[in-house]
């Protein structure tokens, strides 16, 4: 695993806030100059940044379906089960959890046939012992979550 610097945990930061800041304006606000930046972006692009992503306002956005899925696995076959999740196109997000089930899957789609199919799916990936479904009814943002230090 990488050890990542204090700049670049800051970078990271700045990127979640808002990923499309110019290189200039980031390297002004974590006084590095515009070369070493590109630098870290390079290597937070190598070992830190899966993808960069447009995420639309609920407003705006087609998709009214979502649901979290947890799941317990085979772990024999706990690699394989998160590399095969992670290609549906319906997945916005996947972890490991402690507790009662190993996986918490957030899905995402605009027609109920749509997640009854990656549901389907899921149950049937050779290793998956269990599943639970929650769906989703509404969304509350109870207070602006606080900004992470940097270790």
């Amino acid at each position: 695993m990488t050890t990542l610097t204090r700049k670049e945990h800051q970078l990271l930061d700045l990127l979640r806030q808002n990923a499309r800041r110019t290189v200039s304006d980031l390297a002004r606000d974590l006084n590095v100059s515009r070369p070493t930046l590109q630098n870290m972006l390079r290597k937070l692009e190598e070992v830190a940044i899966e993808r960069y992503t447009v995420e639309l306002k609920p407003s705006f956005s087609r998709t009214a379906i979502r649901a979290y899925v947890l799941l317990n696995r085979n772990p024999q076959k706990a690699t394989e089960i998160l590399e095969v999740i992670r290609r549906f196109p319906q997945v916005r997000y996947v972890c490991t959890v402690t507790g009662e089930f190993d996986v918490l899957v957030e899905l995402q789609t605009d027609r109920y046939e749509d997640l009854e199919g990656i549901l389907h799916g899921i149950e049937m990936l050779d290793g998956v012992e269990r599943t639970q479904t929650y769906m989703v009814l509404g969304d509350r943002l109870m207070a602006e979550p606080a900004p992470r230090e940097p270790a």
